[in-house]
């Protein structure tokens, strides 16, 4: 979890809205598929494990996107024009992915490899980390923290975050 000082420019006003949307996209979106990743990588499915890391990396894009203020999930088409026009890493990683289709073990590492470079990215720019979604017995703690979010942000008058479409 990366440590912030107030030279860093980050205040509760961030940290309630677009740090705490990041973080709950990170823990929706990306923590799911690093487990497909692994899962597929085990059982030497490199096609399924392509197709996870496409969607980790199109998770990961979408966190950075609401780190910088993005509010919402965007339309697929909007997500697909960016990824085609940004120069953001991440839009670079997902454009050099190989089809999946066709996927050999070495182009199944790579896509895992640029999975890894992007996540290690993005978790350096998360102001914290909700407890794993999918894991059983893990569910309480982290509706504790979007609760905490959510009383947060209604005492400043902010809003309420649509939770439910957080998810890609």
């Amino acid at each position: 979890m990366t440590v912030f000082s107030s030279d860093d420019g980050i205040d509760g006003l961030w940290l309630g809205t677009h740090g705490a949307n990041g973080a709950w996209r990170y823990a929706r979106s990306v923590d799911p598929t690093l487990e497909d990743i692994e899962a597929a990588r085990a059982t030497g499915a490199w096609d399924l494990c392509v197709e996870a890391c496409a969607k980790a990396l199109y998770a990961i894009l979408v966190c950075h996107c609401s780190l910088d203020g993005m509010q919402g999930v965007p339309e697929r088409e909007h997500l697909h024009a960016l990824i085609a026009s940004s120069g953001h890493p991440v839009a670079a990683a997902l454009r050099a992915l190989p089809l999946s289709y066709r996927a050999t073990e070495a182009d199944a590492e790579r896509a895992h490899a640029a999975v890894d470079e992007q996540d290690a990215a993005l978790r350096a720019r998360l102001p914290f980390e909700l407890p794993v979604i999918r894991q059983a017995g893990r569910h309480a703690a982290t509706v504790r923290v979007t609760a905490q979010i959510g009383r947060f942000r209604s005492a400043r008058g902010i809003g309420a975050l649509d939770w439910d479409r957080s998810g890609l």
